[in-house]
């Protein structure tokens, strides 16, 4: 018996060191360490790397999942990536992903450079607990002491794909991205131009019989005005009474320079962050990996590019009133 417990041990604390040999810098490493107080919890750690072989298995500090599956006591061997996945990654040069957990979300990284993802702050996962006690009858337990402390941890994980032969190896943390660096340069001119960013705002109220109307004008008005949006809306009514039923008296979606925003009962929630021109990130990896193909003239995708900042500074707000 205590040559089992023995052996299990010498195979975690084998795990563990495998662990530490396969870390990296992380993106936002020391921030939760720094940030936090003497008396809080913290937990804040460098980037574990996993490594993705051409065949899609993957592996930590030179060791297969598998085989550090087994000495753990557990089955990891059916965890791997479709292998034309792996093939289509290494031809768009997608060398790493990086997730790293913040004290504002989310930092998702694609070849170094931040794309959008979750966001949160101290306020939202609070309220995040609220809403989900509301609606569930009653709250999770612990659950709205437990999710504030997510701002004291930080976690990362990267997944390394194969590099081709030849290219070059891109850092983890890209010092120099023209992209976003552009993003914030228009939006800043446009901003700066505008003075106040383009508003748009909508409010849909719907009856308990299904029935809606949108700025004081009914749904039989708008259904001779613009059909498609009536049948649409007509559609939604159904789902707007199921969240009624569950304590939701209204929505409401937002977006501005900083994220897209969902409110339930005016409470905001964790949103997209897609500040820092990350969306034009997305768009430059679309052109990188051929997503966008032939069809689309480089001098379009320019012109994409210059416009998507103006576009996401722009306030949009559409409310949904539940019956």
């Amino acid at each position: 018996m205590q040559r089992g417990r023995f052996t299990v041990l010498l195979s975690v604390l084998l795990v563990g060191l495998l662990a530490l040999t396969a870390c990296a810098p992380r993106a936002t490493g020391g921030a939760a360490a720094s940030r936090a107080g003497e008396a809080e919890v913290v937990v804040d750690l460098p980037a574990l790397v996993i490594d993705v072989q051409n065949d899609g298995s993957l592996s930590l500090g030179g060791m297969s999942l598998a085989e550090l599956g087994a000495l753990a006591g557990q089955d990891l061997s059916t965890l791997s990536i479709p292998t034309d996945l792996v093939q289509q990654m290494a031809a768009a040069n997608i060398q790493h992903i990086q997730i790293d957990n913040t004290d504002e979300g989310l930092l998702i990284l694609v070849n170094g450079k931040p794309i959008p993802t979750l966001a949160w702050d101290g306020e939202t996962l609070v309220t995040t607990s609220e809403v989900v006690g509301q609606i569930g009858g009653a709250p999770i337990a612990l659950l709205d002491k437990l999710l504030p402390l997510i701002t004291n941890v930080g976690l990362g994980v990267i997944l390394r794909m194969p590099v081709a032969e030849g290219a070059q190896v891109l850092p983890y943390v890209d010092p120099d991205d023209t992209a976003a660096q552009r993003a914030m340069a228009a939006q800043k001119e446009f901003l700066d131009a505008v003075q106040i960013p383009p508003t748009f705002q909508v409010v849909i109220s719907y009856a308990p019989d299904g029935s809606w109307e949108v700025g004081g004008i009914s749904q039989d008005v708008w259904a001779g005005l613009a059909p498609q949006l009536g049948t649409s809306l007509d559609q939604l009514g159904a789902t707007m009474q199921q969240l009624a039923g569950l304590g939701i008296d209204d929505i409401s979606l937002d977006t501005n320079a900083d994220g897209f925003f969902i409110s339930i009962n005016g409470k905001r929630l964790p949103y997209i962050s897609w500040k820092d021109g990350r969306i034009n990130n997305v768009l430059a990896l679309a052109v990188q990996s051929g997503l966008l193909g032939d069809a689309v003239p480089a001098e379009l995708i320019q012109q994409i590019e210059t416009l998507l900042p103006a576009v996401m500074a722009s306030n949009i707000s559409l409310k949904l009133e539940l019956p």
